[in-house]
């Protein structure tokens, strides 16, 4: 004894046609999600920007910029940025006598960013740096360079 509805249509046609919607929704999303990975992600901040002028920074010093989180170091011959988020968990270092310590979890770098102990394994990295033809400095945090690469003043 078949059951049809107003419309004819029979309970396991129903059910057929709804797991062939749900399967054809799964597909798509998986499809979707795979295909995700070749599309370049977008970040909701720029990478590049002004962090001041050469004498905003005083020669032999780490200066933190709280906003972009990391250091500018300036001496005789130039500036180099380095990042003050700790590559254990995302901590803000602090700046120490001996270089750099995680106050979370106590990871201690030196002062080019070298990790000396702690729950870090990763180097604090470095940012590339040009200068504007404003005389403006940029960092760009998305190219690391070597600890001893600095923007020549």
């Amino acid at each position: 004894m078949k059951h049809q509805n107003e419309t004819g249509q029979t309970r396991r046609d129903f059910l057929k046609r709804i797991s062939i919607w749900i399967a054809a929704t799964a597909g798509i999303l998986a499809s979707a999600s795979l295909l995700r990975q070749f599309v370049p992600r977008r970040t909701l901040h720029q990478k590049r920007y002004k962090v001041g002028r050469k004498s905003d920074f005083p020669v032999n010093t780490f200066t933190y910029l709280a906003d972009r989180q990391l250091y500018v170091y300036r001496d005789h011959e130039g500036i180099r940025a380095l990042s003050a988020v700790c590559t254990h968990l995302g901590c803000i270092v602090e700046k120490s006598e001996q270089g750099f310590l995680c106050p979370c979890h106590g990871s201690c770098y030196d002062r080019d960013g070298h990790v000396l102990s702690g729950a870090a394994v990763k180097n604090l990295p470095w940012y590339a740096m040009y200068r504007d033809p404003d005389g403006q400095i940029v960092v760009d945090q998305g190219r690391l360079v070597d600890p001893d690469q600095k923007l020549y003043l």
